[in-house]
């Protein structure tokens, strides 16, 4: 049965914004949106959310289900037993949807826990939003995230590799191109594969069909995901042995390919201003790497790379429920617009994922809708203030 809703405003994801309007949800689908006033007497039979913003349902663009985003984020991965990744991982897809997240680009989990879970969901047996999943990543042998990886040495274990996941059911691929902080004995800095075996990985990706999302603290990864023409770059911290530093060639070469980053922009936020409140002194290189980072994301934004948002959900002191920060911090740091910070997570995130069937609101769209209370295109903190979500036309969770 038709449902159709009222709200002083109706933000579609991307560049339209309606006052006043109306949204009619029928079978899962969006089947009519417009002015209050073109509804005419059936007006009166809508729902009136009153002084709301409706808009798509949040798109989280880098999220690791199986991690319990405590202190101890490295030691549970290593140690937590299977039933119990299964568990974590279906707690953090309830927090994430219960926030106003709709759909998940899971960006590193077991296999077996990642698609049964997207199973799981499209079956709707959890709550949870809809998940699109790499499951295990492709690293270096004992490189970055190798606990929830694939170990490849060679252009033909990243050929094998990538072939494997895309058997298992991979969404997309996702490869740890520099090392990374939640595994020992690995350098951020430093790149793990050479151009030849990323290019290789990328190629092999395409041939079939599948995108590409890189790991890339340091410079010279980015270099190469830059040579192989990835889909996305995730993090892009442009770190060097001597700290952040920008390389301008290097930021012309993400614009000039077309390639997509995820900043990540919020991860460690929590956990830096807990050290804050608990008296710790942060190490000099702490400190300035936020500044930094920001201006880097700042040129990167000026030469007209585009941003997703995903806020590595699961890694230390970073919540499924918390997934606003990302969005918060680049209207307050990056000096994005309140309805450009919100495309990051919708519109532009649909684009890099290469699906038109959601991240913004329109007629024939699946009906993933977010309703808040308040003006979500003046205030970012209105996301927060959810009324309700809806996934695939049923709400699922309801706190008006």
């Amino acid at each position: 049965m038709a449902t159709t809703f009222l709200a002083a405003r109706i933000f579609d994801g991307d560049e339209t914004t309606i006052e006043d309007g109306f949204i009619t949800i029928d079978d899962g689908k969006i089947t009519a949106m417009g002015k209050k006033s073109d509804l005419g007497s059936g007006a009166s039979s809508a729902t009136d959310l009153g002084d709301a913003t409706i808009l798509p349902g949040l798109i989280n663009m880098h999220t690791h289900m199986t991690f319990s985003a405590d202190h101890d984020v490295l030691d549970n991965a290593l140690n937590d037993t299977h039933e119990m990744k299964m568990v974590r991982a279906i707690e953090n897809l309830r927090k994430a949807i219960r926030s106003g997240v709709t759909t998940v680009r899971d960006c590193g989990a077991p296999n077996e826990v990642a698609f049964a879970l997207r199973t799981a969901s499209e079956n709707g047996v959890i709550e949870a939003p809809h998940v699109w999943a790499a499951g295990q990543v492709l690293t270096s042998t004992g490189g970055h995230c190798y606990y929830i990886g694939v170990e490849v040495d060679s252009v033909e274990d990243i050929k094998k590799a990538v072939r494997n996941q895309v058997k298992a059911g991979a969404d997309f691929i996702k490869v740890m191109a520099t090392g990374g902080g939640l595994t020992p004995n690995t350098f951020p800095e430093n790149a793990q594969f050479s151009e030849q075996e990323l290019v290789a990985l990328a190629d092999d990706s395409r041939r079939l069909n599948r995108k590409i999302a890189a790991h890339c603290h340091g410079t010279p990864g980015i270099r190469n995901a830059i040579a192989a023409e990835v889909t996305t770059i995730e993090h892009c911290s442009f770190m060097t042995p001597n700290g952040v530093e920008y390389e301008e060639d290097v930021a012309h070469g993400v614009a000039d390919k077309g390639i997509y980053v995820c900043p990540t922009l919020s991860t460690g936020e929590r956990a830096r201003q807990a050290a804050m409140e608990a008296g710790i002194e942060l190490p000099a290189r702490w400190a300035n790497m936020r500044e930094r980072r920001t201006d880097n994301l700042r040129r990167l934004s000026d030469l007209g790379v585009q941003f997703v948002s995903g806020n590595d959900a699961g890694v230390t002191l970073t919540r499924f429920d918390d997934f606003q920060l990302d969005l918060e911090m680049l209207v307050e740091y990056i000096g994005y617009s309140n309805e450009k910070a919100i495309a990051t997570a919708t519109s532009v995130a649909a684009k890099a994922i290469g699906t038109e069937e959601y991240g913004t609101l329109a007629e024939g769209k699946r009906a993933d809708v977010l309703a808040v209370n308040g003006n979500a295109l003046h205030d970012i903190g209105a996301l927060r203030d959810i009324q309700f979500v809806m996934k695939s036309g049923d709400i699922v969770v309801d706190y008006r």
